[in-house]
């Protein structure tokens, strides 16, 4: 029962404010990733920088961050601050 109430307050939390996710993800920084195929980020993302093929891309409704390879592999992700810095390296 507490695990029923726990999840609806922070599922209704989420809703209610969604960029909430992007602001934590952002306190931790990166995350850990499992290289995964990705649909491009056409949708929900936006581009923030292309370095030979590779993007930098946010998330237009979480805020939180990712790069993506030429082939679309999602490479890393997490935290604004924490993505641009690695995106770096690949300048």
């Amino acid at each position: 029962m507490i695990t029923t109430v726990l999840a609806i307050k922070v599922l209704t939390r989420i809703a209610e404010d969604p960029q909430c996710i992007g602001r934590l993800v952002e306190q931790i920084g990166a995350m850990p990733n499992i290289p995964t195929a990705t649909m491009g980020g056409t949708v929900f993302w936006r581009n923030i920088a292309n370095v030979k093929g590779w993007r930098l891309q946010q998330n237009i409704i979480f805020g939180n961050c990712r790069i993506l390879d030429p082939n679309n592999v999602r490479r890393a992700w997490g935290g604004e601050t924490a993505m641009k810095k690695a995106f770096q390296s690949l300048e």
